[in-house]
C-alpha cells in the first residue's frame, strides 16, 4: 500500500473504463490523480458514444474518497491547444508530473477497405497522435526533474493484426513505435517509457442493436456474456482466467508507475492471458 505515496499521475481517457480503472488503481496506492477525458461525444455517429463530463467528475470523486488529491480536465488529445492546457492545469494543480498514462483511445468496425476517410483519421488522430500530444507537453518538465514514468496504452493489436480494425491496428502498432523512440531520447533523463498492450476487457451488455466492439471479437453482432466468455476461453492461452477485468490490467500499469519497474524501458507489455504468445509472438 501506499507505493505511490507523494506521486502524482495524469490518465487519459479516464472518465470510464479501463482508464478510470488505472485511475482508481494508482489512487489507492497514494497518487494524487489528474483525471482526463473528451467528455462530449465525437461528431461522428460513426463511432460508439463517448463518457460525459458527469461521469469524469464522478471519477474524480471516487479518487478523493480513497484520499488523495484530484482534479478532472476535459481535453481532446487530438487538440494541441487542449493537451497543452491540460498539462498546465496539472503543473498549476500539483506542481508536478510523476506519472503519464496516455490511454485514450477509439475503434470502430469494419473490413479494412470499407472504412470511410473520416473513421480512419479519428481512429489514427485518437489512438497515435493523441498519445504523442499528451506526451509533448508532460515531458518537458519531467526532463527539467529528471524523473517521469511514462506509460502508453497500446493493445494486442499494436503486436499481432486481427480483422476488422485496421485503422485501429495500424494506430497501436504506431503507439509501440513512438513509445521506443521516446525511451531512447528519454533515456538520459532517467525516464521510463512502457506501453502496455491489453487483451479484450470486461463483457459485453446485451442490447438489441449490434455492438461492433464485442462483434470484431465473437464474430457476429449480437454476442451474449457466455458467448463472449466463451470465445475468450477459446483465445486465452490461461483459459480458466475468462474475461480480464479492468482493475485486473492496471495492474500491469502500476508496476510500470513504480520504481520496482526502474531497470524497464522501452518494451511493449502484452497483458492478454496469452493471446500473443499463442500466436508466436
Amino acid at each position: 500500500m501506499d507505493e505511490l505515496d507523494g506521486k502524482v499521475a495524469l490518465v487519459t481517457g479516464a472518465a470510464r473504463g479501463f482508464g478510470r480503472a488505472v485511475a482508481l488503481l494508482l489512487a489507492s496506492e497514494g497518487a494524487d490523480v489528474i483525471v482526463s477525458d473528451i467528455a462530449r461525444d465525437l461528431d461522428s455517429d460513426r463511432f460508439y458514444a463517448m463518457s460525459d463530463l458527469e461521469r469524469l467528475e464522478a471519477t474524480a470523486d471516487e479518487v478523493r474518497a480513497l484520499g488523495p488529491r484530484a482534479l478532472a480536465v476535459q481535453a481532446d488529445v487530438t487538440s494541441a491547444s487542449d493537451c497543452q492546457d491540460m498539462a498546465e492545469a496539472a503543473l498549476a494543480s500539483f506542481g508536478r508530473v510523476d506519472i503519464l498514462v496516455a490511454n485514450a483511445g477509439i475503434w470502430s468496425l469494419a473490413s479494412a477497405w470499407e472504412f470511410t476517410e473520416e473513421e480512419w483519421d479519428v481512429t489514427v488522430d485518437v489512438n497515435l497522435k493523441g498519445a504523442w500530444l499528451t506526451a509533448k507537453y508532460v515531458v518537458p518538465h519531467m526532463i527539467e526533474r529528471r524523473y517521469g514514468k511514462v506509460i502508453f496504452t497500446s493493445s494486442i493489436g499494436g503486436i499481432r493484426a486481427y480483422p476488422k480494425y485496421a485503422p485501429y491496428v495500424a494506430a497501436k502498432h504506431g503507439v509501440i513505435g513512438l513509445m521506443r523512440a521516446f525511451a531512447i531520447e528519454l533515456g538520459p533523463y532517467e525516464i521510463t517509457v512502457n506501453a502496455i498492450c491489453p487483451t479484450q476487457m470486461g463483457k459485453p451488455v446485451a442490447t438489441e442493436e449490434p455492438d461492433p466492439v464485442w462483434a470484431g471479437f465473437v464474430g457476429h453482432p449480437n454476442p451474449t456474456a457466455e458467448e463472449f466468455e466463451a470465445a475468450a476461453a477459446q483465445e486465452n492461452l490461461f483459459e480458466s482466467l475468462g474475461i480480464p477485468d479492468f482493475p485486473l490490467v492496471a495492474e500491469a500499469v502500476l508496476w510500470l508507475a513504480s520504481d520496482r519497474s526502474r531497470m524497464v524501458t522501452g518494451h511493449a507489455l502484452p497483458v492478454d492471458a496469452g493471446w500473443v504468445a499463442k500466436r508466436g509472438g
